[in-house]
């Protein structure tokens, strides 16, 4: 997990926010988290943050730009486009997981309801060497 400390998420729901805060807390005490509360407060920090994050969570559904949105302006940036995406989302809607994989997303998650399941997920998900790698959803 060590190459994994400059963490991005783009989340709207702040219990959504502070479980995952706490479950990667748990996990990766020295990581950065920052969050946006969409994705286009999620493409303005990237604009205007010389720290460029090493890895990104993204809710699907939120207001104003949703986390497909942002995955599709991310992955057409030529300075963003490498950096992985991970699709953390309560809907399991296939035509969303389609999408979120079409775009580009290097790995999409339905959001579990016990905290042991999201840090045991998370402990996976920053364990992946995710360059140039796809996940399959059902893992």
């Amino acid at each position: 997990m060590a190459h994994f400390k400059n963490i991005y998420l783009a989340e709207d729901d702040t219990d959504d926010v502070e479980f995952f805060t706490e479950a990667l807390h748990d996990i990766c005490p020295g990581c950065i988290l920052t969050v946006s509360g969409n994705g286009e407060e999620l493409l303005n920090a990237l604009q205007h943050s010389a720290n460029k994050p090493d890895i990104i969570f993204t809710d699907v559904n939120m207001p104003g730009t949703n986390g497909i949105e942002a995955l599709i302006s991310l992955k057409n940036n030529s300075v963003l486009k490498s950096i992985p995406i991970i699709i953390y989302s309560t809907s399991a809607n296939p035509d969303s997981v389609k999408s979120a994989y079409d775009n580009g997303a290097n790995h999409y998650f339905t959001k579990p309801s016990s905290f042991s399941t999201l840090t045991e997920k998370l402990k996976m998900i920053l364990s992946v060497n995710w360059s140039g790698y796809t996940m399959p959803a059902a893992l």
